[in-house]
């Protein structure tokens, strides 16, 4: 139903900065490299814990997670709207979360939707307030705790004996919410680094998960050439902001590459990517960058392979539009050359719209339909 994706877009830009404000968010990995850089030095007898929570979306209780978003908009004094519009907002959404499985159609009562646009804040609104309430409870707290929705990372330096008391505090603290938890005195594994301890300090390396088969774009595929330099380089410029330590960095770069070499693609072309994006200075990955507006007209067509020559016929037309003085003022810049992705085998397989036999006419409400008839009401785990 578009109208309710629509009212979550809303929700979700509602919660969004309610969210950046919380004491543990990670916005991404350069957050959490950032954040584990500002740690100088670490205190004797450090451990580097990970604990991730078990199907956190489906196991928020509609009552606590309305009570965590109702809290924090009511302690934003410069929200456009009032907490209690925007929590009846976010309750019609929980309340009419609709999917088919087996012909039949089903209410989620319980949790939130995964594909929802508001669930990431949602979720991170209520584990929010859970960990305030579980925090200040206790008086052995973590030497540093950070959390990106469901994973969360902690520095713990009370002891393995008190860690093990906190974690059975935290995992019975909620009657759904149940955690895993890893823990070392020298390295774990956290998004997609990895941390370990060295000289008392903390260093980072790429992480790639034990599933992980490469599994790029292939150098013979139907896309345009720049797209697939573009893979390597933005791979090689995450492995270059992940490694703290340069030797490291290399022997994965050459992993990367690798792997690239595997799928096809030229020794000249992966190395130029990968030494254009060593380039850039560390330090300089680590910063956000303002996103700069784009006022070029877009010449958006269907990409072929044929139409690589396009990009010289723009530019030798540029003469032409800067000397007339109407074109000049509509292209202040030369045209942009968007492609559009061809007809591919997803879009002739997949279809999004339900079969005839249970489209719903009215919005689903009208009784005359029949959907009463294929509704199952009942707690749906792990959707």
């Amino acid at each position: 139903m578009a109208w309710l994706c629509m009212m979550a877009r809303l929700v979700c830009w509602g919660l969004k900065p309610l969210v950046m404000n919380t004491a543990s968010f990670l916005q991404d990995t350069t957050d959490f490299l950032n954040k584990l850089n500002n740690i100088q030095q670490l205190p004797p007898n450090t451990l580097l814990v990970t604990m991730d929570v078990e199907s956190l979306y489906s196991n928020i209780p509609h009552k606590d997670g309305l009570a965590a978003c109702h809290r924090f908009l009511s302690s934003s004094p410069d929200h456009k709207y009032t907490a209690e519009d925007v929590t009846r907002l976010i309750e019609f959404i929980l309340t009419h979360n609709y999917f088919t499985f087996n012909n039949d159609i089903y209410l989620q009562c319980m949790g939130t939707a995964m594909g929802s646009k508001m669930a990431p804040q949602y979720a991170n609104l209520f584990m929010a307030d859970l960990e305030d309430k579980f925090l200040n409870s206790i008086q052995q707290k973590p030497y540093r705790y950070y959390r990106y929705i469901d994973d969360i990372f902690m520095i713990w330096t009370e002891g393995e004996e008190n860690l093990n008391q906190f974690f059975s505090l935290i995992n019975t603290f909620h009657p759904s919410i149940k955690l895993k938890m890893d823990y070392s005195n020298t390295h774990v594994n956290f998004l997609d680094t990895t941390v370990y301890i060295r000289d008392d300090k903390l260093h980072t390396s790429i992480y790639r998960k034990p599933t992980d088969r490469c599994s790029y774009l292939h150098s013979s595929s139907f896309h345009p050439q720049h797209t697939k330099r573009a893979i390597i380089h933005s791979q090689a410029i995450r492995y270059h902001r992940i490694c703290s330590d340069p030797e490291d960095r290399d022997k994965h770069l050459r992993t990367l590459a690798d792997s690239f070499h595997k799928k096809g693609y030229k020794d000249k072309t992966i190395n130029n990517s990968i030494n254009t994006a060593l380039k850039t200075r560390r330090e300089n990955l680590l910063q956000y960058t303002e996103k700069k507006t784009n006022n070029r007209v877009p010449l958006v067509t269907t990409y072929n392979p044929a139409l690589e020559g396009i990009k010289k016929i723009i530019k030798d037309l540029q003469p032409i539009i800067t000397e007339d003085e109407t074109l000049k003022g509509i292209f202040q810049q030369p045209p942009l050359l968007a492609f559009r992705q061809p007809p591919n085998l997803r879009h002739k397989l997949i279809s999004r719209k339900l079969h005839s036999d249970y489209e719903v006419k009215n919005n689903g409400t009208n009784r005359e339909c029949g959907i009463q008839s294929h509704i199952v009401f009942g707690r749906c785990q792990g959707l």
